[in-house]
């Protein structure tokens, strides 16, 4: 699968502890999507800090559509150490 990722921000929203992340990915595929599932890993260094699972609704080839998700359970305090994120196309149809 080939997705491109751009404009992935991290940031705290308002005055809680939670980080939501944010960005843009653009279907390079030859397949429409209705939901395409990807998986977000944070790292510090190679120290896995925080792994979790997005989707994009109504992806078709060719398009960029934004994105946007809580990060459940990750402190915005944890984002001082991330060094790198990895993102993994995990399912679609």
């Amino acid at each position: 699968m080939n997705f491109e990722f751009y404009n992935v921000t991290f940031q705290k929203v308002g005055s809680g502890i939670w980080v939501y992340a944010r960005g843009d990915v653009k279907n390079n595929t030859n397949k429409d999507y209705n939901t395409a599932m990807f998986r977000l890993s944070l790292f510090d260094k190679n120290l896995l800090i925080w792994t979790g699972t997005f989707k994009v609704m109504g992806f078709r080839k060719g398009h960029t559509r934004p994105f946007e998700f809580l990060m459940e359970k990750l402190n915005h305090k944890s984002l001082e150490g991330v060094s790198r994120y990895e993102v993994y196309f995990e399912s679609g149809y």
